[in-house]
């Protein structure tokens, strides 16, 4: 009995392992089959999401309003396939694909659109590529206005014939026409026979039988058979300035794996006020450092002279990226960041031996700016600002001045907490560029903000793009030249 217990409990324990092990062996199977699965998950998803979000090329350039009227396009940089370029080299044929005749650019100021560039010719100034051309200005409200008014049904033309009101119509150049016109009108008390003259000793009208083509006022008449008033020009010739589309195309149009940015053409003539295209020797701005100088001088006399303009093949809605503030809220910011820039030209002074400052000095001629980047509410100060020594000489002559550029968030007291600083004098403009701020916008089309500066050194100008995060602000790009 014992043997056959012991046989029996020995199946049942062997059974029993092998269904624990049967049991191990198919759950292994399945934690693999759904950790390979979650694998390939999110790469499947990846791969969709960036076929989704793959975008066209995006062209970001400044345009510049100059001293004497003129107004040029700098290339900037080129964004394509989640990386930045240098727009002034990219594609050269020898132009950059950036300043392609007829590209159109939307100037912006705070992220809303400002006006369109669209740009005629590319040119070399001083050895960097600029594009000159026609710059219509746009407001905000006048954009919405017109899409406005786009969806709104063109009313028809309706003749009334108990409208007295004239109207104007060309006169015929056949006697024919002139004769159905004159039998029309027969009854009409505004008309007069030939060479009858009015009170004041006047021909009231010329004979019907001499061809004239100007404009004669008439009223309508049920009866009438003349052509409506656009009827002439419509059927006017095209202006012999309108430049054909074979005139302004690229030789490198037909290859398809070019990339293309915003193109078209202006909706307005070129003789129109707000098209009127700038000549080269207008947007010429001399590039030697003793002239420099002058040239930032003259600039800032007129206020405010850069916009950043992006021409962008893929339609993009961006939105404002001002922060606002009242008149209290600016002097109190314009106050604190002076006194922190302060702090950093005094550092700069202290690490390097250069010119001291009186104590009491303060920051006077600076710009200040806030940003919403992020569209969260919470602002981005940017200040640039000018230091002058007048005691002091610079190296290559003339006046000797700090520059500080301060970017900074407010903390939870709601006080600006530094998150970039950069300063430079008259004479270290070789190891350390001055930075101007341009404006912000959106670079990448991600819905953030991006800053814009120009920096300038000893020698030459480019500019740089920086994305700001809550502690720190990064450089994203630099290139671009300017002259």
């Amino acid at each position: 009995m014992t043997q056959y217990l012991y046989r029996n409990s020995g199946r049942w324990a062997i059974a029993t392992l092998l269904a624990l092990w049967s049991l191990v062996a198919f759950s292994g199977a399945q934690i693999r089959d759904r950790t390979q699965h979650s694998d390939q998950q999110p790469s499947q998803t990846q791969s969709t999401e960036k076929k989704k979000t793959q975008r066209g090329p995006r062209a970001i350039a400044v345009l510049e309003f100059l001293p004497g009227g003129g107004a040029r396009l700098v290339p900037v940089a080129l964004w394509i396939d989640d990386r930045f370029y240098d727009a002034s080299l990219y594609g050269a044929n020898p132009e950059p694909m950036a300043l392609l005749p007829e590209t159109v650019y939307e100037a912006t100021d705070y992220g809303e659109p400002t006006g369109l560039f669209t740009v005629t010719t590319p040119e070399q100034v001083k050895g960097s590529w600029v594009g000159t051309g026609r710059w219509k200005p746009e407001l905000p409200f006048d954009k919405k206005l017109a899409q406005q008014a786009a969806k709104q049904p063109k009313p028809k033309p309706i003749d009334d014939p108990a409208d007295d009101r004239p109207v104007l119509h060309r006169a015929a150049g056949s006697s024919g026409s002139s004769g159905s016109d004159t039998s029309s009108n027969s009854g009409s008390s505004q008309t007069a026979p030939s060479g009858s003259t009015n009170p004041s000793g006047g021909n009231t009208a010329p004979s019907p039988d001499e061809p004239s083509d100007r404009p004669t006022l008439k009223k309508p008449s049920s009866e009438t058979s003349a052509a409506p008033p656009d009827t002439a020009a419509s059927s006017t010739s095209p202006s012999p300035n309108a430049a054909s589309p074979a005139a302004t195309s690229s030789p490198d149009e037909s290859d398809p794996n070019r990339p293309t940015l915003r193109r078209g053409k202006p909706a307005t003539s070129a003789t129109t006020p707000e098209s009127k295209p700038f000549s080269a020797a207008q947007s010429t701005a001399p590039a030697t450092p003793q002239s420099q100088p002058k040239l930032i001088a003259a600039l800032n006399s007129v206020g405010r002279h850069s916009y950043p303009a992006v021409s962008d093949a893929t339609p993009h809605e961006g939105r404002s990226l001002l922060y606002p503030m009242n008149t209290n809220e600016r002097s109190d910011k314009s106050e604190q960041l002076t006194a922190l820039a302060m702090d950093e030209i005094r550092k700069f002074i202290a690490q390097r031996k250069t010119p001291a400052v009186p104590k009491n000095a303060a920051i006077t001629d600076y710009d200040l700016r806030a940003f919403d980047l992020e569209f969260s509410n919470s602002p981005t100060f940017v200040l640039t600002a000018t230091l002058p020594v007048v005691t002091v000489k610079a190296l290559g002559g003339g006046a000797f001045n700090y520059f500080v550029t301060f970017v900074a968030h407010e903390d939870i007291n709601g006080r600006p907490s530094k998150i970039f600083s950069s300063v430079t004098d008259s004479n270290h403009l070789d190891s350390f560029a001055r930075m101007e701020i341009i404006d912000a916008l959106d670079a990448d089309a991600n819905g953030r903000g991006d800053l814009l500066f120009r920096q300038y050194s000893d020698v030459a100008i480019s500019y740089s793009l920086y994305r700001v995060y809550p502690y720190e602000m990064k450089k994203v790009f630099e290139g671009g030249s300017g002259s």
